[in-house]
This record gives structure tokens, C-alpha cells and sequence, in this order.
């Protein structure tokens, strides 16, 4: 079961007065995760006849648990994230916020293929697919229902 590894720069402007990373910085630095593994995806689609859709990944939804509060540190933190599910033109990852054995936090995040120019979903293509298989935490769950 691999994950998909990012590393992140903890910056000091994301502390508040008490020391420790704020909860939307928290979120912003899974942003950035997503957005790496959504770069690597747009490098594996299969271009089609015609133009290229102009293609985004949004986030329908996002739950976040702290577990334990984050404070500056120079190494970059690591952010993994895992495929729950792939459906057809959306994709179910957790995320963990720090090492596995005890994470600063993890996430739970949908998101979405999005064709922007026709303003609907677009279908995850078998090479982005491919990709994404790469990170599921379960080969046979891309079709059935996760529990939550």
C-alpha cells in the first residue's frame, strides 16, 4: 500500500500567538498535497482528439481531526496521502499530517475532475486511473462504498 509522499515548509507566519500552526494553515498544506498529486495526474492524461479540456480538481469536501497541535519545525513536514476510492470522476483520499504512528492530523477529502470549459465532471481517463491505483489502500474498492 503506498502513499503519496509531499513535503511541506511549515512557515512562521503560519503560527498564531500561541505558538502553533493554525487549523487553516493545517488545511492549506493538504491543499498543496492534492495539488501535487493532481499535477502528477495532469502529466499522465491521455490526450484526446481535439483540444485539451482545461481540466480542475475541485474539493467538494474536506473533514479534518486534529489530533495534537503543530508548532514551527525546519524539516519539511510530510503530508501522505492514500486513494480510499476512485469513482468516475472523482476521487475519496486520506491524508495524514505528519508521521503514521502519531499524525498531527488527518483528513478526509472528495474531489472532483472538472471540466471547466463545458462546466461538468469529466470522467477520470484509465491512465490517471492508473496512477491513482497506485495509492489505493485497497485494489478492489474503487467500485464499492467506503465506510464512514
Amino acid at each position: 500500500m503506498n502513499a503519496f509522499l509531499h513535503g511541506v515548509t511549515v512557515r512562521w507566519s503560519d503560527m498564531n500567538a500561541h505558538a502553533i500552526v493554525g487549523d487553516a494553515a493545517i488545511a492549506s498544506y493538504i491543499e498543496e498535497a492534492r495539488g501535487a498529486l493532481v499535477m502528477k495526474l495532469a502529466h499522465h492524461a491521455i490526450p484526446r482528439s481535439g483540444s485539451t479540456p482545461r481540466l480542475a480538481y475541485l474539493t467538494l469536501r474536506q473533514h479534518i481531526d486534529y489530533h495534537r497541535p503543530l508548532h514551527w519545525q525546519a524539516e519539511p513536514l510530510i503530508i501522505s496521502l492514500r486513494v480510499l476510492r476512485i469513482r468516475p470522476s472523482a476521487v475519496e483520499l486520506h491524508a495524514l499530517v505528519g508521521c503514521a504512528d502519531t499524525p498531527f492530523a488527518e483528513a478526509h477529502v472528495l474531489s472532483a475532475c472538472w471540466n471547466t470549459t463545458r462546466r461538468r465532471p469529466h470522467l477520470i481517463d484509465s491512465a490517471q486511473r492508473a496512477v491513482l491505483t497506485d495509492y489505493l489502500t485497497h485494489p478492489n474498492s474503487s467500485g464499492g462504498k467506503t465506510a464512514d
